[in-house]
C-alpha cells in the first residue's frame, strides 16, 4: 500500500505525469497537454478564451469527446510546418524557424508554430501550451547561441 500523496507510489506518478488529450468541442478537434482529463478540458477552455462567451459548466456540456492519446511529448506542441512557412513569408520574418528561442514582453519561450491569426504560437518556459503572440510586438529573436538576431518593440 502506498502512502497517500507519495510520489514514489506508481498510481500517484501516473496521475502527476503529463498526457496529451484530444478534445472535440463544437465540431472542432484539438490536442491539449494536461495531467488529467478534467485539467485538459479546463486548459482547452482557457486556451481558446471561451470564458468570454460561456460559463465553464456550459462548456463542459458541449464537449463531444475527450480521449487520452498518449503520454505527453514535447513534439506534441509543434504545429504544422506549412502553416508556419506561409505565416513567416506573409509577415516578413523569414529568418525565424520552429524551435527558435524568443522573448516576448520579457517572457522566454520557444516558437512551436503559427496559428490562424497569422501569429506565432509560442510555448513559454514552464508552460505546456502554446500562446498566441504577434511576431512584431515586444519580441526578441535569438539564434542557437542565444545571440540577439532581431528585436521589435511595441
Amino acid at each position: 500500500m502506498c502512502k497517500r500523496g507519495s510520489r514514489s507510489c506508481p498510481a500517484q506518478r501516473r496521475r502527476d505525469s503529463m498526457n496529451t488529450y484530444e478534445i472535440t468541442f463544437d465540431g472542432y478537434t484539438s490536442q491539449v497537454a494536461a495531467e488529467t482529463p478534467g485539467k485538459a478540458k479546463y486548459q482547452y477552455y482557457r486556451q481558446y478564451e471561451l470564458g468570454d462567451y460561456m460559463e465553464f459548466v456550459d462548456f463542459l456540456k458541449g464537449i463531444e469527446s475527450c480521449r487520452l492519446l498518449h503520454r505527453f511529448h514535447p513534439r506534441d506542441l509543434f504545429g504544422r510546418t506549412d502553416q508556419f512557412e506561409y505565416m513567416k513569408q506573409m509577415r516578413g520574418i523569414e529568418f525565424t524557424h520552429i524551435g527558435m528561442r524568443v522573448e516576448v514582453d520579457g517572457r522566454p519561450g520557444t516558437i512551436v508554430g503559427a496559428n490562424s491569426s497569422m501569429n506565432l504560437d509560442v510555448c513559454f518556459d514552464g508552460e505546456w501550451w502554446p500562446s498566441n503572440c504577434h511576431p512584431w510586438w515586444m519580441i526578441k529573436y535569438f539564434d542557437n547561441e542565444r545571440n540577439l538576431i532581431r528585436e521589435y518593440a511595441a
